[in-house]
């Protein structure tokens, strides 16, 4: 699976690194053009990047999650990343779900920017006429029914058992119905809203605001400032 790589920090390889996958008819690319890298460095993150080019080829051969299982998170692993942010827009957040479905344990924290989470109004109703995910879920076969079934029958009986998962999304984005039943399943301080669409420009702003101002890269941003040189001397200040 081909990826694009950026190293943020002049002072050599971090021990965090952020994978983005892309949305649907979207590229690997598509981080760097729109601003995602340059939010991190800007923000202070002590972190690298792989961009992933999970396109929807991967998906309708069912084979993203063992290719980026193999071809991305283990080798980021073996190379000694301690830390592993998995983030996903749109289909790329179905695709950071999936993955911790099937291959749990490998990644340290997600983030789903307007994550595709189906758009059939009559799957929501029922899941809201079962009285929330979990129940609708009981006693459900894991692998029965559509993608969004087996997703939604994942999210009701493993949710909790998630790594630390944020969500972000735009109040007017047209996939809001899926994004609204989430957040009920995470901490609430994890759930960043903006006013916006299902857009990049939209997706960009949420982005800017967990690398600044939440607990998402608090680390990697006091890493970061350990990091700078001391005026006093011109090293580091660890």
């Amino acid at each position: 699976m081909p990826t694009q790589a950026t190293q943020l920090s002049p002072a050599g390889p971090a021990t965090t690194l952020v994978v983005f996958l892309p949305g649907r008819g979207g590229a690997m690319v598509d981080f760097d053009r729109h601003g995602f890298t340059a939010a991190l460095r800007a923000a202070g993150v002590s972190a690298d990047t792989i961009a992933v080019d999970a396109h929807l080829g991967y998906y309708f051969k069912r084979t993203v999650i063992e290719r980026l299982r193999n071809d991305v998170l283990l080798p980021a692993r073996a190379r000694g990343y301690r830390r592993i942010v998995l983030a996903g827009v749109s289909l790329g957040g179905l695709g950071a779900l999936l993955n911790e479905r099937d291959a749990p344990g490998l990644v340290d924290a997600v983030v789903l920017i307007a994550p595709y989470l189906g758009d059939q109004a009559a799957l929501f109703e029922q899941i809201r006429a079962a009285g929330g995910p979990a129940a609708w879920a009981a006693g459900r076969n894991p692998l029965a029914g559509s993608v969004e079934e087996q997703l939604w029958t994942f999210l009701g009986h493993r949710s909790a058992a998630l790594p630390p998962t944020w969500l972000l999304y735009g109040r007017g984005d047209s996939l809001v119905t899926g994004h609204q039943m989430l957040a009920a399943l995470l901490p609430p301080a994890r759930v960043k809203t903006v006013t916006g669409a299902h857009d990049w420009p939209t997706w960009l702003s949420l982005w800017r605001g967990v690398c600044l101002d939440s607990e998402l890269f608090a680390a990697e941003r006091a890493d970061a400032l350990a990091r700078r040189p001391n005026p006093a001397n011109g090293k580091p200040t660890l």
